[in-house]
């Protein structure tokens, strides 16, 4: 809660003096004439401060901040069920909110609960139907896990993968999924930037693209093209295809944005 100080200047202002301490009374001098009044028959005017006001109710907003904020600290500590308990406390505070709903099917993905993650998950895209963070991606993935296309536990380990602090280390563990998984597309869309030269970046990418991504990963990868073929010099077709993802509605307005943001920033005019 905030706190607020006040510093009375009172004591300094109209602190009196003790008997001894007083100079001795002035001698008598004229009255002044009416055109030149005496300072002293003026009234003295002290401006004291003001009292602060008083703190702000925190709203029931305020309140779901800070209890999401303390499930993650129970989470990254590993107390998973305390973690749940605060998200779930934010979320009937701030029941639009999306990141406590997505902080709890990733509390659960990560208690190696891949079916109650799913589940939560597609709430999360219910509530947030243009996209939140990585919702799509997990929802794709998780739901080809199920299916038998790629073995469980395969998004768990990508998440581990890229908790890697260590590029090295983390280039071999997501090539490690590549094998694994050859149709996890995640792994393939981040070791793009591990390619030696451009044929081999464009290589990667085409693969991600090929193995049919969720729409917002298919928006990233579809900016990334658009990177690749200016480093070739193509300015003029990575303009077209940026422009392309401007004008079709189907995409993401993450996609769209980071488009726009490109075309006015990145690429010349």
């Amino acid at each position: 809660m905030r706190r607020f100080f006040a510093l009375s200047l009172a004591t300094t202002l109209l602190g009196g003096c003790s008997r001894e301490d007083k100079p001795p009374p002035p001698v008598a001098a004229p009255a002044p004439t009416p055109a030149q009044p005496s300072p002293e028959a003026a009234p003295s005017k002290l401006t004291l401060p003001l009292p602060p006001p008083p703190p702000k109710e925190p709203t029931a907003f305020d309140k779901a901040v800070q209890l999401h904020a303390q499930g993650r600290q129970s989470g990254e500590s590993g107390n998973f069920q305390e973690a749940l308990k605060h998200f779930q406390q934010a979320r009937e505070l701030a029941p639009e909110w999306p990141l406590p709903l997505y902080d709890t099917a990733l509390t659960h993905l990560l208690m190696g609960e891949s079916a109650k993650a799913l589940q939560i998950y597609e709430q999360v895209d219910k509530l947030a139907p243009q996209g939140f963070s990585d919702t799509k991606r997990v929802i794709e993935c998780l739901r080809r896990e199920k299916s038998g296309r790629i073995p469980k536990g395969t998004f768990l380990k990508f998440i581990e993968a890229m908790r890697s602090p260590d590029p090295e280390e983390m280039r071999k563990k997501l090539e490690a999924l590549t094998r694994s998984a050859p149709n996890f597309y995640p792994a393939w869309r981040e070791l793009i930037s591990y390619g030696e030269g451009l044929d081999e970046q464009e290589r990667r990418l085409e693969k991600a693209l090929s193995l049919k991504p969720d729409i917002e990963s298919k928006g990233e990868l579809m900016l990334y093209k658009a990177t690749l073929m200016r480093r070739r010099g193509k300015d003029a077709e990575a303009r077209v295809l940026l422009q392309s993802l401007v004008d079709d509605p189907q995409w993401l307005p993450s996609t769209v944005n980071g488009a726009k943001e490109a075309l006015t920033l990145t690429l010349p005019p």
